[in-house]
């Protein structure tokens, strides 16, 4: 086979982009719930990858962002060892479930939500897990003014190694 035509067949194998997933679950109240908490968190890392790349000479791959459900996410293990944001409730959204197991806790808000992230840089996942719709809002809003332009950097940087 060729190599234009192993293109066409799996043109993933060839980007050289760098892709932050955002996991949103597959359950109705998270579909509900959640799903427009992701959109508005994918508008704030793309409007901060544009400001990366224009005031810091941002000179790597190109960066992008897509969501996800949980169920594709969790079913492709490049994925889940790849830079990702999961939110949600554990309930309702796999990846938050699978995260929370694993990553350390960055800020909690007894009775709200939880950050858990690596802040050391060695792991770059994120989850941000409430305990209802607003409350994980919330963690994303906190997640975008504390975290957010430091988490894309230090992921940027370690996929170009």
């Amino acid at each position: 086979m060729n190599k234009d035509a192993q293109k066409k067949i799996n043109p993933a194998k060839t980007d050289s982009s760098i892709t932050f997933s955002l996991v949103v679950g597959s359950h109705p109240s998270a579909e509900r719930d959640d799903r427009p908490t992701i959109y508005r968190l994918q508008t704030e890392i793309d409007r901060a990858i544009k400001k990366l790349v224009t005031q810091q000479e941002y000179l790597g791959p190109p960066l992008r962002t897509q969501i996800l459900t949980d169920l594709w996410f969790m079913n492709d293990a490049s994925l889940v060892a790849s830079p990702a944001i999961a939110l949600g409730t554990a309930s309702t959204n796999a990846a938050v479930a699978h995260f929370a197991l694993r990553l350390p806790q960055a800020m909690v808000v007894d009775g709200g939500f939880e950050i858990l992230l690596d802040r050391t840089a060695g792991d770059h996942r994120v989850c941000l897990r409430g305990i209802d719709g607003k409350s994980t809002a919330d963690a994303v809003d906190v997640f975008v003014k504390k975290f957010l332009a430091q988490w894309i950097e230090s992921s940027s940087a370690a996929m170009q190694i």
